[in-house]
């Protein structure tokens, strides 16, 4: 029988130490936060007990139990922590840890007090007279002191038995009280620990989005600088001065569409790793990175394709996972034949995504998970030179969605670059 969620219990407001009503919901919160058994048995995995939901180190707790064992002059003492449902022993001194239901446990009945609990001989004491850890059931205890451990909340209780009836003086429990005190210092020294380590993990984790950032702002301004120059380039040209228009009107597109990218990519950087999506028209989508690699696609003497149809995601992310695999198919190309893309919208099995496809040279499928995992070249013969991070740019992307990458072998010949997520994870 556990506790009822509802129930209320007295705790302290950690900011102002004042005495606060708090849940038995509130209370498994705060068990959790201090890295301890928690909840109910039925929502743990079959099998869990404090070993595999107890993240603290338990030497200095146990250390604590042997000396409170000496202090009492009883050969037993424990640490346990009260869940929902169950009893942990969390650090003992003379007895195996255990875990029992929280309907059998002496120290569930007392722990809520503002007192410890002393008590001569349970077997007299009609709160523990008939408690299978009383009458022979699970142990004989007689001699018992329960000092209850009272952080922001209730957590459980520092106990001392024996099998035979026994008394402490007033100084002995004074100490055990100390004790006690010391054990909550324990936990919550553990707890601040963890705390440190998921703020040093959370620091770890931006600068790496922050290095990913500056990478991705780096590779997706570089096509339309490069548009933006090559149109430039052939405006100054005497023989051109008649196209001397035409090239000025789509160098000045490429340059807005860089400040357009620049734009979006610094909103990324700003809202972290939110993701806007929504509906995306495939075709409307493709058709502007045709104009961002326009000038590289004329070069190649490139063909293009997209049936159109409607993508899950994020509009400007979705841009730049296109582009990028794009224009790998682009220069990558070998130079016997034209390049030839097809983009495809990915719509099956409650995924959404697209499917990029060439006819290009391909990635054999040995290298596949080393280039998806740890991005760079296969720098083969007679390629041109690159970064390498476009593909791990395209992994990124479809796992801030929820999904993942898949390379394959295609039916044009080349590598088919699958990006695609679960719908509701695209949101």
């Amino acid at each position: 029988m556990g506790a009822d969620d509802t129930e209320s219990y007295r705790g302290t407001d950690g900011r102002s130490g004042t005495a606060v009503l708090v849940s038995e919901e509130a209370r498994q919160r705060w068990l959790h936060a201090y890295g301890l058994p928690h909840g109910h048995a039925d929502d743990r995995l079959p099998g869990a007990g404090a070993e595999q939901t107890w993240t603290t180190s338990t030497p200095r707790l146990n250390r604590l139990a042997r000396m409170a064992a000496a202090v009492a002059e009883v050969p037993f003492a424990v640490v346990n922590v009260i869940t929902a449902d169950e009893q942990h022993q969390i650090a003992a001194f003379g007895v195996d840890p255990s875990v029992c239901s929280r309907e059998d446990s002496m120290c569930a009945k007392v722990f809520l007090d503002d007192h410890p609990a002393v008590v001569p001989d349970a077997s007299r004491d009609p709160r523990f007279r008939d408690n299978p850890f009383v009458t022979g059931v699970i142990a004989d205890v007689r001699g018992y002191v329960s000092v209850p451990l009272h952080a922001e909340v209730p957590l459980g209780s520092l106990c001392v038995f024996s099998s035979a009836p026994a008394t402490i003086t007033p100084d002995q429990l004074v100490l055990l009280e100390n004790l006690a005190e010391n054990v909550i210092d324990v936990l919550e020294l553990e707890r601040r620990d963890r705390q440190l380590d998921a703020s040093l993990a959370e620091a770890a984790a931006t600068a790496e989005r922050l290095e990913d950032f500056a990478r991705q702002v780096s590779h997706d301004l570089r096509t339309p600088l490069t548009s933006l120059l090559g149109f430039l380039e052939l405006a100054q040209e005497a023989d051109h001065e008649a196209q001397a228009p035409e090239l000025l009107r789509r160098a000045d597109g490429a340059g807005r569409r860089m400040l357009d990218s620049l734009r979006d990519l610094l909103d990324h950087a700003v809202s972290g790793s939110h993701l806007e999506s929504g509906p995306v028209d495939l075709g409307a989508l493709v058709h502007r990175v045709q104009d961002d690699v326009a000038d590289l696609a004329a070069r190649t003497g490139a063909t293009i394709e997209c049936a159109g149809g409607i993508v899950r995601g994020d509009e400007s992310h979705l841009r730049s996972l296109v582009q990028n695999l794009v224009v790998n198919a682009l220069k990558y190309c070998p130079a016997d034949r034209a390049p030839r893309v097809r983009i495809t919208a990915v719509d099956a099995d409650g995924h959404s995504g697209i499917l990029v496809e060439d006819n290009g040279a391909g990635i054999p499928p040995a290298d596949r998970d080393r280039l998806l995992r740890d991005g760079g070249r296969l720098r083969r013969s007679g390629e041109p030179p690159g970064t390498g991070l476009g593909l791990g740019i395209c992994r990124h992307i479809a796992e801030a969605h929820g999904g993942r990458i898949v390379l394959a072998d295609t039916a044009l010949g080349g590598l088919g670059v699958r990006a695609s997520w679960p719908v509701g994870a695209a949101g």
